[in-house]
């Protein structure tokens, strides 16, 4: 997402009936705090190469 640009919020939705709302909660803060990008890219999109 960081690459198009986007700099914005990420939504989380629970509709599980089936699960406690505070532990599915729990895992996709968990599950995004593992997966997403948090520092600076390394490389802009359409910049000189670095070397």
């Amino acid at each position: 997402m960081r690459s198009v640009g986007y700099d914005g919020v990420l939504s989380i939705e629970h509709e599980d009936p089936l699960m406690d709302a505070e532990e599915a909660i729990g895992r996709a803060v968990g599950l995004l705090k593992n997966t997403a990008l948090f520092g600076p890219p390394s490389v802009v999109p359409g910049a000189p190469p670095p070397y």
